[in-house]
């Protein structure tokens, strides 16, 4: 689209005479508010899910504002995000990254009135103007005050697999992350590796995607972590999603430098969480023995302690921040 098509359709965003959705005074957006569902994942909805379910014991009414593509019966359907009313008061932005798209623009530009927030978000070193639109920002990583990712609210027990049985290894790969910059991201490398790792220890591979689209709703996405018996990732949400099912895993952050990945695990304890500059065949391959030989029974329910334990600290600051003098 041309830079005048994008002004054009930003102009009509921003000044349309009518406006027919009506809005809670509280109200959540999330990736799957905007147009498609946003390309949202499972772990953006369970966020956003988590934090609303924490409003409501709170009691404080809200609503949480979804794409009719992704079929969420209990969120306020809203096919066109920009037909809603300027009657929001509180405008919650839930996890992901900020990046600055000229949709998010648009919509904090409409709802210019509005408190607006972002939590359990990243904050990316090249969007930080995007990030400084809103008034307060609970980041899960990319500020020197951090919170926690949301999306993660209970856990499985870690199991040993049966004695002989031939290992799955669910893959959950990011692909290209062009939201940090042209060239920050090797994840060709990283995912030649991850894959090379299973050809090499013969295991069997199912592909996880967490992008959530009609025919991969969140309960499949979720029973796809609990049926592999470890999980090998470039994701985020695929480390945290593995880990709370009880799964070893292996994960590579695949942004130069590190992103996300690498310094969120190491704040759970995760210690099989490595940069794109230091992965190598010969250390994953190493990692993947010690795995083998003793499953890390102790450190996936020590690190899942401690995910539980930051997601229920970061959901109780995000509703003490959204409520304010309410509360």
């Amino acid at each position: 689209m041309s830079l005048l098509s994008r002004k054009c359709r930003s102009f009509k965003r921003r000044h349309r005479l009518l406006r027919r959705t009506a809005a809670s005074p509280i109200s959540l957006v999330w990736w799957g508010s905007f147009e498609g569902g946003g390309g949202a994942t499972v772990g953006d909805l369970h966020a956003v899910e988590n934090l609303s379910a924490a409003l409501r014991r709170a009691g404080h009414d809200h609503q949480v504002l979804s794409h009719p593509a992704l079929g969420i019966a209990d969120h306020c359907q809203v096919r066109d995000l920009f037909d809603v009313r300027r009657e929001i008061e509180t405008l919650v932005f839930v996890c992901g990254p900020i990046v600055q798209t000229d949709e998010l623009v648009d919509l904090l530009a409409v709802h210019r009135k509005a408190r607006k927030l972002a939590v359990g978000v990243s904050v990316i070193s090249r969007h930080r103007q995007m990030a400084a639109r809103f008034e307060a920002v609970l980041a899960r990583d990319g500020l020197s005050r951090q919170s926690f990712d949301l999306a993660i609210s209970r856990s499985l027990p870690c199991a040993v697999p049966e004695p002989g049985k031939r290992l799955k290894a669910g893959l959950c790969l990011r692909g290209d992350q062009r939201d940090y910059g042209d060239g920050m991201t090797e994840w060709a490398k990283a995912e030649r590796l991850l894959l090379q790792l299973a050809e090499t220890f013969g295991l069997d591979t199912e592909p996880i995607d967490t992008v959530l689209r009609p025919g991969n709703e969140a309960t499949k996405i979720e029973q796809q972590f609990e049926t592999v018996d470890l999980v090998l990732t470039t994701r985020l949400h695929g480390s945290l999603y593995g880990l709370s099912k009880g799964k070893p895993v292996i994960a590579i952050d695949q942004i130069k430098g590190t992103g996300k990945v690498k310094p969120i695990l190491n704040r759970i304890g995760w210690p099989l969480a490595y940069s794109i500059e230091e992965a190598n065949e010969a250390l994953l391959a190493g990692q993947m023995r010690q795995v083998l030989i003793e499953w890390p029974i102790e450190m996936v329910t020590s690190s899942q302690a401690t995910i539980l334990d930051l997601s229920s600290k970061a959901r109780a600051d995000a509703v003490a921040l959204i409520v304010g003098d309410k509360g």
